[in-house]
C-alpha cells in the first residue's frame, strides 16, 4: 500500500503542473483546482501551475479508493507513523487513518489516506462556507469557495 500511496502523490504532484491556471492574473492565490482525463481526476487546493498544495484528493476512473494528500509535518512527525486526520465541513465530519511519509528530495512531509468512494465528497465541499483540517492540535481551514464548481468533473469521477 506504502509503494501505491507513494506512486499516486507523485501524479497527483505531477498532475498540479499540467492544470491550466486560466485567465493570467498578476498575483498567486490559493484556489481549488480541478482536473480529469485520461482516467483519473483531481481537486487540490493550492496555488495553479506550482507545486504549491495545501490539499489534494485523487481517483483513478472505474474503482479504488480516493487518495488524499496533505502536506504537513505533525510536532514529533515519524515516517510511517500513522496519524489521524478530520475533515470537518458544517455538520460533516470525516476521519481518515494516514501514513507520514518524508519526502527526502523535496524535504517536505506528507500525510497520505484513503477514502472509500462512497464518502459523502459532495456535501463535504458543498457543506460549508470552510473545510477544515484537522492534525491533532493543528487545525488548518480552507476556504470552500469555488471548489464545488472547481471539482465537478472530480465529484463526477471520484464522488458520487
Amino acid at each position: 500500500m506504502a509503494a501505491k500511496l507513494k506512486s499516486i502523490s507523485l501524479v497527483v504532484v505531477t498532475l498540479i503542473t499540467l492544470v491550466p491556471a486560466g485567465a493570467v492574473v498578476s498575483e498567486e492565490r490559493l484556489e481549488w483546482i480541478g482536473w480529469s482525463g485520461e482516467g483519473a481526476a483531481s481537486l487540490v487546493y493550492g496555488i495553479a501551475n506550482s507545486d504549491h498544495v495545501i490539499l489534494s484528493l485523487a481517483c483513478q476512473q472505474g474503482g479504488g479508493p480516493v487518495m488524499l494528500v496533505y502536506p504537513h509535518e505533525p510536532k514529533g512527525a515519524e515516517d510511517g507513523a500513522f496519524y489521524s486526520l478530520d475533515l470537518r465541513s458544517d455538520d460533516r465530519n470525516l476521519t481518515i487513518s494516514t501514513k507520514g511519509v518524508r519526502l527526502e528530495m523535496d524535504d517536505l512531509f506528507i500525510l497520505e489516506g484513503e477514502l472509500q468512494r462512497k464518502v459523502d465528497l459532495v456535501g463535504l465541499l458543498n457543506g460549508g462556507e470552510t473545510l477544515t483540517v484537522v492534525v491533532g492540535q493543528d487545525v488548518t481551514e480552507l476556504p470552500l469557495a469555488g471548489a464545488s464548481v472547481a471539482g465537478s468533473a472530480f465529484l463526477e469521477v471520484c464522488g458520487r
